[in-house]
């Protein structure tokens, strides 16, 4: 029968959201649990075995209790063979005093069906007859030079029998960046060389395969479970996995996330253009959308004081919305040559036959932004 995987990693439990007010942040906060409770539910659904976490479960080697018990409190409702748990990079088992995994095991020590790997070492399990064996590559430390996989190459040569699956989190070359070689980096070919059927991996907060659905894999490196800022463009992911025999036979992207960032750039001239602006804005998911607006351009008054108005009308829908008015400059019209420059005078004669120039609709303000900079000097 298949071996059923349900793969997740960089779930970063416990992160602040710190730039964010307070409840924008509690909302975020929230929806990590939230998230993490989706996958469980689906790999119930699904009748997975195993549930794993390919490192990062939490964001940092100190997290508060509070947090702990209530992801260790998601994590039992799991009802398959094992959920299996290994330390990333943010937060790595560096001793048996690592804070976050002391409190981590008293809050798992009464669900036999937690496993917190936390050596370089294969973990065996039976499944309907069928030996299934992990091989566990946790990283002892926030960098490291060298990956963590070496050693599995050999260890899984003498594995006979059974299916072999291996769980790291680091780098992988081609996939992140990291020039200074510091994330443990792995190398693809090293990767399909040690001996598995597959590599469940963390670290790298973008989904591998690209491919929503397959057949088979030489690792997955499942994204973070739901966006954490803007650089993060999917809706959250993490795999299902079905292995027949020795290999992988079927996955699936699964996407828990309800929270998504975007960030809109756009160039603003006209009210026309402040329209498509507010319409834009209204096609989103406003409840569940944190929205960065990066405006540039040249406004009227009017139209400043319009962009303004459609902003404050549309920001308390949303989970967030920021913008930065600083690349938008004012356009000249009558009214502010009339207010600004001496009737008659060399300036006001000049802006009013440029602001006249159809064909240039750009040249009054262009020239009053020259005017404006040698009076400054």
């Amino acid at each position: 029968m298949p071996v059923r995987i349900v793969h997740t990693a960089d779930n970063h439990i416990g992160l602040p959201f710190k730039q964010y007010p307070p409840a924008v942040a509690d909302r975020l906060i929230k929806e990590r649990f939230a998230a993490l409770g989706r996958l469980v539910a689906v790999a119930n659904e699904r009748s997975a075995h195993f549930f794993v976490v390919a490192g990062d479960l939490f964001d940092s080697t100190r997290v508060k209790k509070e947090d702990i018990d209530a992801t260790a409190a998601v994590l039992r409702g799991f009802e398959g063979v094992a959920v299996i748990v290994v330390p990333g990079n943010h937060d790595h088992y560096a001793n048996s005093e690592t804070e976050v995994w002391k409190r981590f095991r008293r809050a798992i020590e009464a669900d036999a069906r937690i496993d917190l790997l936390v050596d370089p070492a294969v973990k065996s399990y039976d499944v309907e007859g069928q030996a299934v064996h992990f091989f566990s590559c946790p990283c002892p430390s926030k960098t490291g030079a060298e990956p963590t996989i070496g050693w599995v190459t050999e260890t899984a040569r003498q594995c006979t029998d059974g299916l072999k699956i291996g769980i790291a989190h680091g780098n992988v070359t081609g996939l992140g960046l990291d020039a200074e070689g510091r994330y443990f980096t792995m190398e693809p070919a090293a990767l399909e060389a040690a001996g598995v059927a597959t590599w469940l991996l963390g670290h790298i907060h973008v989904p591998f395969p690209t491919s929503e659905t397959g057949e088979r894999s030489p690792y997955f490196m499942a994204g973070t479970h739901t966006p954490d800022s803007l650089r993060c463009r999917h809706a959250g992911s993490a795999w299902s996995i079905e292995c027949d025999g020795d290999r992988v036979t079927r996955y699936e992207r699964l996407a828990p996330g309800r929270i998504s960032f975007r960030r809109l750039v756009q160039e603003v001239v006209s009210a026309d253009d402040v329209a498509d602006l507010v319409r834009a804005c209204e096609a989103i998911d406003a409840g569940s959308t944190v929205l960065d607006l990066q405006l540039s351009g040249r406004l009227s008054t009017a139209e400043r004081a319009q962009l303004t108005a459609e902003l404050d009308r549309l920001r308390p829908g949303f989970l967030s919305l920021t913008d930065d008015p600083g690349d938008i400059h004012d356009r000249i019209d009558a009214a502010q040559i009339e207010r600004r420059y001496r009737s008659g005078g060399l300036a006001q004669r000049l802006l009013t036959a440029l602001l006249e120039d159809a064909d240039h609709p750009d040249a009054a303000t262009l020239a009053h932004q020259l005017i404006e900079e040698v009076s400054r000097a």
